[in-house]
C-alpha cells in the first residue's frame, strides 16, 4: 500500500507535466462510428443530405462542419452535435498552435493590454 501511496504521489508532484496526446476532431469520431456500423461515405451522404465529395472533405480534414451538418448528423447518428462541434473547435485550436499562429513566447506581447495607473474612472 506505501509504494502504491509513494508512486501516487509522484505522479501527482506539480512539476509533472500533463502529457497531450491526441486531439481529436469529430471526423474520428465520425470514422469510427461509420467503421462500427460499416456506412460508406456515399450512404452517410445521402443520409444527411449532402454530396459524397462533401463527407470525404470531412473525414479528410478538409472542411470541417457547420452546425447545421452537425445537427443532421446528430438526428441521423445520434451523436451530440455539440459533442461534434467541440471536438472540432478544439481540433482546430490545436492545430493553429501547433503552425505557431499563436506566439508562445514568455515576455508579454506589445498588444497585450495594459492598465494604466494615471487613468481614473
Amino acid at each position: 500500500m506505501k509504494i502504491i501511496i509513494k508512486e501516487l504521489i509522484v505522479m501527482l508532484h506539480r512539476e509533472n507535466k500533463i502529457r497531450q496526446y491526441h486531439t481529436s476532431s469529430a471526423a474520428d469520431l465520425l470514422k469510427e462510428v461509420m467503421d462500427h456500423y460499416d456506412i460508406t461515405q456515399a450512404d452517410l451522404a445521402a443520409r444527411i443530405g449532402v454530396t459524397q465529395k462533401n463527407v470525404s472533405d470531412i473525414l479528410n480534414r478538409k472542411r470541417f462542419l457547420t452546425e447545421v451538418l452537425a445537427l443532421r448528423i446528430e438526428k441521423v447518428m445520434g451523436i451530440s452535435s455539440q459533442l461534434l462541434l467541440s471536438l472540432d473547435s478544439n481540433y482546430k485550436l490545436a492545430e493553429a498552435k501547433k503552425e505557431g499562429k499563436l506566439s508562445n513566447s514568455e515576455k508579454p506581447s506589445p498588444i497585450f493590454l495594459k492598465k494604466y495607473n494615471w487613468v481614473t474612472a
